[in-house]
């Protein structure tokens, strides 16, 4: 049995959210770098890395995201949802899923200095 769809409003995606998306695109610099993937993000879709031609008509549209406190994690916490403060490519939305998976965003991860393996010892008798 097929599931329904959502419409944005249920999604937590209602008048607000879309407003603040707006709002964001409206504030924001053409070029101006992923904080996800560190590729340049653009107004003009087509202009986008993850888009696709043959894909649906969003495709590379700039999705507006909560960098604090996801929108899963308010529901979860039975808050109001926050709204967004940053865009990202959509891929890069989809990526980060509901914000768990922040270890992906480079920002947050350390890496190691070198790649050389550390040595292991062992007591010889």
């Amino acid at each position: 049995m097929a599931h329904k769809r959502l419409n944005t409003t249920q999604q937590g995606l209602g008048w607000r959210h879309q407003q603040r998306r707006k709002e964001l695109l409206r504030q924001h610099t053409d070029g101006a770098l992923c904080e996800w993937c560190e590729e340049p993000m653009y107004r003009d879709r087509t202009r986008n890395p993850d888009y696709d031609p043959s894909g649906p008509a969003f495709s590379g549209s700039l999705h507006a995201d909560h960098r604090d406190m996801t929108r899963a994690e308010a529901i979860r916490r039975g808050l109001p949802i926050p709204l967004p403060n940053r865009l990202l490519h959509g891929r890069c939305n989809q990526q980060r899923g509901d914000g768990r998976d922040y270890l992906l965003d480079d920002e947050l991860v350390d890496e190691p200095e070198d790649d050389e393996p550390e040595p292991h010892l062992m007591a010889w008798p």
